[in-house]
């Protein structure tokens, strides 16, 4: 799988206001899992800049570039659908407080 970095500056303010609040539900997502790392803006900044169709795609990305170790025991296609479905409550969970 090939990935090609995309930039603009339209696209790094974005990043800044919706960055924090993924990168705040991944970690916990990270901890929930048992998983031993953390991304910083810096991580969500390189997978947002990815070619890659979905949300998931980019989280294996991360996985087979950074976590191959992982790859031992489970596929990644498994891992990113884990984490993003964990993330994802935690965003939405996030969401639902910040709007009460």
């Amino acid at each position: 799988m090939e990935a090609t970095q995309a930039t603009s500056p339209t696209r790094t303010r974005n990043l800044a206001v919706l960055g924090d609040s993924h990168l705040t539900a991944y970690n916990a997502a990270f901890s929930e899992l048992g998983l031993r790392f953390r991304w910083n803006m810096e991580t969500i900044t390189w997978l947002t800049g990815l070619d890659c169709d979905t949300e998931e795609a980019r989280i294996a990305m991360y996985i087979e570039t950074y976590q191959p170790h992982l790859l031992t025991a489970y596929d990644a296609e498994f891992l990113s659908h884990l984490i993003y479905n964990t993330k994802s409550r935690h965003y939405s969970g996030h969401h639902e407080l910040a709007a009460a």
